[in-house]
């Protein structure tokens, strides 16, 4: 059975006790640009650029992440779209550009098997089961379990096909601050989780930032929870 949502509510009531106003901090919704208004961005060309302009398949796609509840969703999405291009319109991996954002509370997702080992707290303030112990998560479980038993419909499956995934340096740096609570070190947690993200992952400054630039590139947006 897949991840139900935490209630916002009791979500916060358990984190405030680690970090003050951690939701609020975390920032809301991304609301995405206008083909116009990213046209006109003020922003020179950068790494986080760069990174987007290197994806040269004709058909680019980002999915965004937000909710706990909703990484297995962004990994179904861009499974289906790899999938059903291929058998339906005859696309190629190279054809498509694809990448897939944990941001917000999904931003655990984007974190290898030691990270949520290591820090268990992870799962237990975000609710976050393993889908076969139903217990708090101790592995990023889509590492290994297919969602909804659908071939390739895991992270190593999309990654196959070339997809890549940004991950959200805002709630890293907030997840940091909890775990540390008021003796550990912050700084040093948030480079451990930094430095043990998933295979083609790479840290954006925030995730809302990486839904811009990746606008700005000329990928279709999928709000995916």
């Amino acid at each position: 059975m897949l991840n139900q949502p935490v209630p916002r509510r009791s979500f916060l009531t358990r984190l405030a006790a680690a970090t003050a106003a951690i939701g609020a901090a975390f920032g809301g919704t991304a609301v995405l640009p206008s083909a116009a208004a990213a046209a006109a961005s003020p922003f020179p060309a950068d790494e986080m650029d760069n990174w987007f302009a290197g994806m040269k398949g004709t058909y680019k796609s980002f999915y965004d992440c937000a909710a706990q509840s909703s990484a297995h969703d962004g990994v179904m999405f861009a499974r289906n779209l790899i999938k059903f291009s291929a058998e339906k319109l005859g696309t190629k991996d190279a054809d498509n550009s694809v990448v897939v954002c944990f941001r917000h509370f999904a931003t655990p997702f984007g974190y290898t098997d030691a990270m949520w080992a290591k820090y268990p707290q992870l799962a237990t303030m975000l609710g976050i089961n393993d889908p076969k112990t139903k217990a708090p998560a101790t592995r990023n479980w889509l590492l290994h379990d297919l969602v909804e038993g659908e071939a390739g419909a895991n992270l190593p499956g999309l990654t196959s096909h070339g997809v890549q995934y940004a991950i959200c340096g805002a709630a890293t740096a907030h997840f940091a601050k909890a775990l540390a609570g008021k003796t550990g070190d912050m700084k040093k947690i948030e480079s451990d989780l930094s430095a043990n993200l998933i295979p083609g992952a790479r840290m954006a400054p925030a995730g809302v930032v990486a839904v811009q630039r990746a606008q700005k590139a000329g990928f279709a947006y999928t709000h995916a929870g």
